[in-house]
């Protein structure tokens, strides 16, 4: 599970800005300490080095690392564009906290703030003669580290924004978010499957604010919980909107004071936006707005819609049944159960309605909840025979020929089939 502390600070230093003001920090600090390798350079080389071979160095970095930077972030930039305007404005999210691209852009900004600090230090005398030696063999450090991340820039560039790189991000997002929820049925506590497990006198919480729950620390709330001798009882979920003042919880126990309520809601992160750490709906349904994008008339890609429709199953075929745990990690918590049938409505109902009058497209949809009718999560079984009549009704009604509405029907999965006799149907999905 995860702490309200370390997503916040995951969050952080997701930031471009953190990263480079950070590397650009240490590079600083770095040309201070500079003179302290001269305790380990030979004492031939400490007198082959003078003032014009560092300053050769630092104006190579100085001249190029701005250019360098600034064609970086024009290049992000347009790929970020691109992913929005052609997938779906939420995975920028995604691509936004790449790591690697921050990295390489803090890299080119720190040596930039580098050869700068190292102009003023030449200039002023800072940088004494004694110490140039040093000063030489960390900016060849420097300039090795550019040139190793120019070159993982370079490769990273031939995928950064395209349709296939940007789904696939997408979807390890949603199986990081499905895999945290069966590795932590009920958010790491009891199941709240009803009104009547809420002790009458339990003091409500009220959310601070309008938001999405982003994320739930159920270990922190667990600790609250612990220490006033109750428990608490969650009334929403990750993904859920809350209004502002509305009950976000119950906590059981002698009266809540102000500042208790506050650490009860602490635990407890609001947002603007959903999220895809805990949220295993925001990630199905961002790759249902990828294939809805692709259906559009302005694409009309069909075949990125079956990628799509694939990667979905692969994703609902790892879920397991949430089941209570004997030992829960959270004892003193209650959460409400993961609602399954909206992972099936909110993404592959959309793309059967906007793929409607394709064929290809409905044959998809429709051999893929032939596989999710025989899936091991009775829920899931069910929500894929109401999603597949509804997707049969929508090419029944888009559809022009009569042939191809039987060659659909033929892969719709009958209601209790018997796994042998759906096995491998229908087209690659």
């Amino acid at each position: 599970m995860i702490s309200t502390f370390l997503y916040r600070l995951k969050q952080l230093s997701r930031r471009l800005w953190i990263r480079a003001a950070l590397i650009s920090v240490l590079a600083v600090v770095v040309l201070y300490l500079a003179p302290l390798a001269n305790r380990v350079l030979p004492r031939n080389f400490l007198d082959r080095i003078d003032v014009g071979a560092v300053q050769s160095l630092v104006d190579i970095l100085a001249n190029s690392m701005l250019a360098v930077t600034t064609f970086s972030l024009t290049v992000m930039v347009t790929a970020h564009f691109s992913a929005s305007s052609q997938a779906t404005p939420r995975a920028h999210r995604i691509l936004r906290s790449d790591t690697r691209t921050q990295t390489v852009l803090a890299t080119f900004i720190g040596a930039f703030v580098y050869a700068l600090v190292s102009e003023v230090f030449l200039q002023t005398g800072i940088l004494r003669e004694e110490s140039l030696a040093a000063a030489y063999v960390v900016t060849l450090l420097v300039l090795a580290l550019v040139i190793v991340a120019i070159l993982r820039w370079i490769e990273h560039l031939s995928r950064l924004g395209s349709m296939e790189e940007t789904t696939r991000r997408v979807e390890e997002a949603a199986r990081a978010a499905i895999r945290r929820r069966n590795a932590h049925p009920y958010l790491g506590g009891h199941p709240l499957r009803h009104p009547g497990q809420i002790p009458e006198d339990a003091h409500s919480v009220a959310a601070p604010r309008s938001g999405f729950v982003q994320l739930v620390d159920s270990d922190r709330l667990n600790t609250l919980a612990q220490k006033r001798g109750g428990a608490v009882y969650l009334a929403a979920g990750p993904g859920d909107w809350v209004r502002a003042g509305a009950p976000i919880a119950s906590v059981s126990g002698p009266g809540l004071d102000d500042e208790e309520e506050r650490a009860f809601t602490d635990a407890i992160t609001l947002g603007d936006t959903r999220t895809f750490v805990q949220d295993a709906e925001f990630g199905l349904t961002v790759l249902a707005e990828i294939a809805q994008r692709a259906l559009s008339p302005g694409l009309n890609d069909p075949r990125t819609a079956a990628d799509v429709i694939a990667r979905i199953v692969t994703l609902l075929l790892d879920m397991t049944p949430e089941a209570a745990p004997d030992a829960p990690e959270a004892p003193h918590v209650y959460a409400l159960p993961l609602p399954v049938s909206p992972l099936l409505m909110n993404s592959l109902d959309p793309i059967a309605r906007d793929g409607a009058a394709m064929v290809e497209v409905q044959m998809h949809i429709q051999a893929a909840l032939g596989h999710l009718a025989q899936h091991r999560h009775p829920e899931v079984a069910e929500a894929a025979r109401i999603v597949s009549r509804r997707a049969m009704a929508y090419a029944e009604a888009g559809l022009q020929l009569e042939e191809d509405i039987a060659r659909t029907r033929a892969l719709a999965p009958v209601p209790n089939a018997a796994p042998a006799a759906r096995a491998g149907a229908g087209p690659a999905i």
